[in-house]
């Protein structure tokens, strides 16, 4: 797994078209398969959720990106051999600038196969302009939230 500290998303001419679309006010058929809002109840439901995930959207090709992963659930599939690291980015929100704007750029660069965003809080705009440009980049994009579970850390 590559750990991101820094990121810089840089928009250019190429982007042009795709900055476009997204002020574009014509509308986009969403298929639920491009955007996804999936509940997590437990710790060991995340486990699970990142493993079906990390299979479900495994590409040669492309990356998966996971904004805010739990690190010690990755690192337990990772050493279980359940899920293959190599082509799995972490970014952590609190060391870089992952703004709503960021996302969508992400999203409709169509790099990863898949982006994950966990503790997120959207509002139903801001769902649908995710839901569209993860349709446009053809990127999957899942949104777990937590339903009331507290997450138990790890002292070593």
């Amino acid at each position: 797994m590559i750990n991101i500290n820094k990121i810089d998303l840089e928009i250019n001419n190429s982007s042009l078209a795709i900055n476009n679309a997204i002020e574009s006010p014509r509308e986009i058929s969403l298929s639920s398969t491009w955007c996804n809002i999936v509940p997590v109840n437990s710790p060991y439901d995340l486990s699970e959720k990142y493993q079906d995930i990390c299979q479900n959207h495994h590409d040669d090709n492309k990356w998966i990106l996971m904004i805010n992963p739990e690190n010690n659930s990755l690192e337990q599939l990772s050493s279980m051999g359940k899920i293959n690291p190599e082509k799995i980015l972490r970014v952590n929100a609190n060391k870089v600038n992952v703004s709503l704007e960021h996302i969508k750029n992400t999203l409709l660069k169509g790099t990863c196969s898949a982006m994950i965003l966990s503790d997120t809080d959207y509002n139903q705009a801001q769902i649908r302009e995710i839901s569209r440009c993860a349709a446009l980049g053809k990127t999957h994009c899942i949104l777990l939230q937590k339903t009331n579970f507290q997450q138990t850390s790890q002292l070593h």
